[in-house]
Protein backbone atom coordinates (compact mmCIF):
# COMPACT_ATOMS: atom_id res chain seq x y z
CA UNK A 1 0.00 0.00 0.00
CA UNK A 2 1.64 3.22 -0.92
CA UNK A 3 1.87 5.68 1.68
CA UNK A 4 1.64 9.26 0.24
CA UNK A 5 3.74 12.92 1.35
CA UNK A 6 0.83 14.37 2.72
CA UNK A 7 -0.40 11.36 4.76
CA UNK A 8 3.01 11.21 6.20
CA UNK A 9 3.41 14.24 7.37
CA UNK A 10 -0.11 14.59 9.66
CA UNK A 11 -0.01 10.89 10.84
CA UNK A 12 -0.16 11.24 14.67
CA UNK A 13 -0.17 8.79 17.33
CA UNK A 14 -2.61 8.49 20.74
CA UNK A 15 -0.58 9.04 23.69
CA UNK A 16 -1.04 8.02 27.44
CA UNK A 17 -1.61 11.57 27.99
CA UNK A 18 -4.69 11.89 25.66
CA UNK A 19 -2.96 13.42 23.18
CA UNK A 20 -2.56 12.65 19.47
CA UNK A 21 1.59 13.02 18.92
CA UNK A 22 3.42 13.76 15.46
CA UNK A 23 6.37 15.38 14.19
CA UNK A 24 6.07 18.64 12.21
CA UNK A 25 7.75 18.86 9.05
CA UNK A 26 9.30 21.63 7.21
CA UNK A 27 8.11 20.16 3.70
CA UNK A 28 5.01 22.32 3.51
CA UNK A 29 6.92 25.83 4.37
CA UNK A 30 5.64 29.20 2.57
CA UNK A 31 7.96 31.57 1.14
CA UNK A 32 7.42 33.08 4.78
CA UNK A 33 9.74 30.48 6.28
CA UNK A 34 6.38 29.44 8.36
CA UNK A 35 4.05 25.95 7.85
CA UNK A 36 0.88 26.42 5.10
CA UNK A 37 -1.73 26.93 6.87
CA UNK A 38 -3.78 24.41 4.83
CA UNK A 39 -0.98 22.00 6.04
CA UNK A 40 -1.73 22.65 9.83
CA UNK A 41 -5.08 22.44 8.75
CA UNK A 42 -4.85 19.26 7.16
CA UNK A 43 -3.08 17.76 10.70
CA UNK A 44 -6.10 19.29 12.44
CA UNK A 45 -8.58 17.34 10.42
CA UNK A 46 -6.42 14.16 10.08
CA UNK A 47 -6.53 14.13 14.37
CA UNK A 48 -10.13 14.71 14.72
CA UNK A 49 -11.20 11.91 11.95
CA UNK A 50 -9.09 9.60 13.54
CA UNK A 51 -10.08 10.44 17.14
CA UNK A 52 -13.80 10.19 15.67
CA UNK A 53 -13.74 7.04 14.31
CA UNK A 54 -14.54 6.47 17.84
CA UNK A 55 -16.52 9.23 19.37
CA UNK A 56 -18.82 9.78 16.54
CA UNK A 57 -18.11 6.50 14.75
CA UNK A 58 -21.36 7.32 12.38
CA UNK A 59 -19.62 10.67 11.21
CA UNK A 60 -16.59 9.75 8.93
CA UNK A 61 -16.58 12.47 6.66
CA UNK A 62 -15.56 16.32 6.81
CA UNK A 63 -18.16 18.88 6.15
CA UNK A 64 -16.22 22.05 7.85
CA UNK A 65 -13.11 23.08 9.21
CA UNK A 66 -12.59 26.67 10.73
CA UNK A 67 -9.18 27.27 11.71
CA UNK A 68 -7.58 30.42 13.17
CA UNK A 69 -3.69 30.26 13.84
CA UNK A 70 -1.93 31.60 16.83
CA UNK A 71 1.41 31.70 16.37
CA UNK A 72 3.25 29.52 13.09
CA UNK A 73 4.51 26.14 14.45
CA UNK A 74 8.14 25.42 13.41
CA UNK A 75 9.56 21.66 12.76
CA UNK A 76 9.72 19.20 15.39
CA UNK A 77 7.49 17.29 18.00
CA UNK A 78 3.90 18.65 18.36
CA UNK A 79 0.33 17.04 19.57
CA UNK A 80 -3.19 17.30 18.74
CA UNK A 81 -5.73 17.57 21.52
CA UNK A 82 -9.19 16.57 20.18
CA UNK A 83 -12.29 16.77 22.31
CA UNK A 84 -15.81 16.10 21.17
CA UNK A 85 -18.13 18.72 22.02
CA UNK A 86 -21.31 17.50 20.62
CA UNK A 87 -22.66 13.96 18.42
CA UNK A 88 -25.78 14.74 16.72
CA UNK A 89 -27.97 13.03 14.60
CA UNK A 90 -26.80 14.04 11.59
CA UNK A 91 -23.60 16.22 12.23
CA UNK A 92 -20.74 15.52 15.73
CA UNK A 93 -18.65 18.89 16.71
CA UNK A 94 -15.67 18.92 17.26
CA UNK A 95 -12.39 20.97 18.60
CA UNK A 96 -8.71 20.43 17.69
CA UNK A 97 -6.15 22.24 18.88
CA UNK A 98 -2.47 22.13 17.70
CA UNK A 99 0.33 22.04 20.48
CA UNK A 100 3.64 22.79 20.89
CA UNK A 101 6.45 23.75 23.23
CA UNK A 102 3.60 23.91 25.97
CA UNK A 103 1.58 26.29 24.26
CA UNK A 104 -1.11 26.57 21.33
CA UNK A 105 -0.36 27.13 18.02
CA UNK A 106 -3.69 26.78 16.13
CA UNK A 107 -7.22 26.08 17.20
CA UNK A 108 -9.68 24.79 15.03
CA UNK A 109 -13.60 23.72 15.64
CA UNK A 110 -13.76 20.71 12.76
CA UNK A 111 -17.46 19.17 12.06
CA UNK A 112 -18.25 15.95 10.41
CA UNK A 113 -21.37 13.81 8.97
CA UNK A 114 -21.67 10.87 6.53
CA UNK A 115 -22.13 12.36 2.70
CA UNK A 116 -24.15 8.73 2.26
CA UNK A 117 -27.07 10.08 4.55
CA UNK A 118 -26.90 13.30 3.01
CA UNK A 119 -29.98 15.27 1.76
CA UNK A 120 -30.81 15.73 -2.36
CA UNK A 121 -31.41 19.02 -2.72
CA UNK A 122 -29.18 20.94 -5.12
CA UNK A 123 -28.89 24.21 -6.71
CA UNK A 124 -25.75 25.20 -8.49
CA UNK A 125 -25.81 28.69 -10.03
CA UNK A 126 -22.68 28.52 -11.78
CA UNK A 127 -20.49 25.64 -13.00
CA UNK A 128 -16.50 25.31 -13.14
CA UNK A 129 -14.81 27.79 -14.45
CA UNK A 130 -14.75 27.66 -18.49
CA UNK A 131 -10.34 26.53 -18.83
CA UNK A 132 -9.63 23.52 -20.49
CA UNK A 133 -7.92 20.31 -19.08
CA UNK A 134 -5.12 20.30 -17.04
CA UNK A 135 -3.25 18.67 -19.88
CA UNK A 136 -4.27 22.11 -21.76
CA UNK A 137 -2.75 23.87 -19.41
CA UNK A 138 0.96 25.41 -18.71
CA UNK A 139 3.23 24.45 -16.10
CA UNK A 140 4.86 27.20 -14.52
CA UNK A 141 7.19 24.85 -11.99
CA UNK A 142 10.18 26.02 -13.70
CA UNK A 143 9.75 29.44 -12.43
CA UNK A 144 10.67 28.66 -8.89
CA UNK A 145 13.42 26.77 -8.78
CA UNK A 146 13.42 23.48 -7.17
CA UNK A 147 14.20 23.28 -3.00
CA UNK A 148 13.63 27.09 -2.80
CA UNK A 149 9.94 26.84 -1.67
CA UNK A 150 8.87 23.67 -0.19
CA UNK A 151 5.10 23.89 -0.60
CA UNK A 152 5.71 24.17 -4.60
CA UNK A 153 7.33 21.21 -4.35
CA UNK A 154 4.58 19.39 -2.38
CA UNK A 155 1.93 20.12 -5.09
CA UNK A 156 2.12 20.36 -9.74
CA UNK A 157 0.19 23.24 -10.98
CA UNK A 158 -0.94 24.18 -14.43
CA UNK A 159 -2.27 27.61 -15.48
CA UNK A 160 -4.00 28.92 -18.93
CA UNK A 161 -1.55 30.90 -19.30
CA UNK A 162 1.67 31.93 -17.35
CA UNK A 163 0.33 34.48 -14.30
CA UNK A 164 1.57 38.00 -14.79
CA UNK A 165 3.11 38.54 -11.34
CA UNK A 166 5.45 35.24 -12.36
CA UNK A 167 6.64 37.25 -15.48
CA UNK A 168 7.12 40.60 -13.42
CA UNK A 169 4.13 42.04 -14.87
CA UNK A 170 1.66 41.95 -12.23
CA UNK A 171 -1.97 42.15 -13.79
CA UNK A 172 -3.43 44.05 -10.96
CA UNK A 173 -6.40 41.27 -11.13
CA UNK A 174 -6.39 39.20 -8.48
CA UNK A 175 -7.85 36.12 -8.82
CA UNK A 176 -6.68 32.92 -11.14
CA UNK A 177 -8.26 29.24 -12.43
CA UNK A 178 -5.74 26.69 -11.17
CA UNK A 179 -5.20 23.01 -12.06
CA UNK A 180 -3.43 21.47 -8.92
CA UNK A 181 -2.98 17.92 -7.68
CA UNK A 182 -0.36 16.07 -5.28
CA UNK A 183 3.33 16.00 -6.95
CA UNK A 184 3.41 12.48 -5.99
CA UNK A 185 -0.46 10.98 -7.67
CA UNK A 186 -1.82 10.83 -3.87
CA UNK A 187 -5.69 11.03 -5.00
CA UNK A 188 -7.39 13.95 -3.62
CA UNK A 189 -9.86 13.16 -0.78
CA UNK A 190 -11.57 15.37 1.88
CA UNK A 191 -8.46 15.76 3.30
CA UNK A 192 -6.18 16.93 0.42
CA UNK A 193 -8.60 18.99 -1.04
CA UNK A 194 -8.87 20.86 2.39
CA UNK A 195 -5.22 21.56 2.26
CA UNK A 196 -5.33 22.33 -1.47
CA UNK A 197 -7.71 25.12 -1.14
CA UNK A 198 -4.38 26.86 0.77
CA UNK A 199 -2.09 25.15 -1.82
CA UNK A 200 -1.60 28.29 -4.09
CA UNK A 201 0.25 31.42 -3.76
CA UNK A 202 -1.75 34.26 -2.49
CA UNK A 203 -3.32 36.62 -5.48
CA UNK A 204 -2.53 39.32 -4.46
CA UNK A 205 0.17 38.96 -6.11
CA UNK A 206 -1.57 40.14 -9.13
CA UNK A 207 -0.83 43.38 -6.90
CA UNK A 208 2.01 43.09 -6.41
CA UNK A 209 1.74 41.59 -2.91
CA UNK A 210 2.98 38.35 -2.38
CA UNK A 211 4.04 38.00 1.38
CA UNK A 212 1.23 36.51 3.62
CA UNK A 213 0.41 35.00 6.31
CA UNK A 214 -3.36 33.00 7.12
CA UNK A 215 -5.12 34.11 10.23
CA UNK A 216 -7.99 32.51 10.30
CA UNK A 217 -9.38 29.48 7.35
CA UNK A 218 -12.69 28.12 6.84
CA UNK A 219 -13.41 25.08 4.26
CA UNK A 220 -16.96 23.71 3.61
CA UNK A 221 -16.99 20.34 2.30
CA UNK A 222 -19.68 20.07 -0.47
CA UNK A 223 -19.13 16.41 -1.57
CA UNK A 224 -16.84 13.43 -0.65
CA UNK A 225 -13.90 14.21 -3.26
CA UNK A 226 -12.62 11.30 -5.18
CA UNK A 227 -10.19 12.74 -8.40
CA UNK A 228 -7.14 13.04 -9.26
CA UNK A 229 -6.52 16.66 -10.21
CA UNK A 230 -8.83 19.92 -8.64
CA UNK A 231 -9.62 22.80 -10.42
CA UNK A 232 -9.47 26.02 -8.13
CA UNK A 233 -10.98 29.43 -8.79
CA UNK A 234 -8.85 31.81 -6.52
CA UNK A 235 -10.44 35.13 -5.41
CA UNK A 236 -9.17 38.38 -3.81
CA UNK A 237 -12.01 40.77 -3.13
CA UNK A 238 -10.77 43.42 -0.78
CA UNK A 239 -7.26 44.54 0.63
CA UNK A 240 -7.93 46.83 3.84
CA UNK A 241 -5.20 47.88 6.22
CA UNK A 242 -2.88 45.54 5.44
CA UNK A 243 -5.76 42.58 5.49
CA UNK A 244 -7.07 40.42 2.66
CA UNK A 245 -9.81 38.13 1.64
CA UNK A 246 -9.35 35.01 -0.29
CA UNK A 247 -12.32 33.02 -1.55
CA UNK A 248 -11.71 29.86 -3.16
CA UNK A 249 -13.97 27.14 -5.27
CA UNK A 250 -12.76 23.57 -5.48
CA UNK A 251 -13.71 21.62 -8.36
CA UNK A 252 -13.43 17.88 -9.49
CA UNK A 253 -11.84 16.60 -12.49
CA UNK A 254 -16.10 16.03 -13.59
CA UNK A 255 -16.73 19.93 -12.70
CA UNK A 256 -18.36 19.19 -9.42
CA UNK A 257 -17.86 21.55 -6.37
CA UNK A 258 -15.87 19.79 -4.22
CA UNK A 259 -14.87 22.31 -1.77
CA UNK A 260 -15.23 26.00 -1.13
CA UNK A 261 -13.41 28.23 1.55
CA UNK A 262 -12.94 31.86 2.72
CA UNK A 263 -9.41 33.09 4.59
CA UNK A 264 -8.12 36.54 6.06
CA UNK A 265 -4.57 36.66 5.82
CA UNK A 266 -2.06 39.10 6.50
CA UNK A 267 -0.46 41.14 4.43
CA UNK A 268 3.69 41.18 5.36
Amino acid sequence: MTTYELDRAIASTPGDDGLRHLVLTADWNTPNGTANGGYVLAVLARATLDEAATTAPAHPDLLTVSVSYFKPPTPGDAAVEVTTLRVGRRVSVHQAVLLQNGATVAHAVIALHDWDAAGSAEHTPHGAPPVGGPDDGVDVSGYVPSGAVPIVDRYEVRLPEVPGWLRGEPSGDPEASVWVRPKDGRPIDAVAAAAIVDGYPPVTAELGLLASATVQLTVHLRRRPETAWALMHVTTRHVVHGYHDEDVELWDDRGRLVAQSRQLAVLS
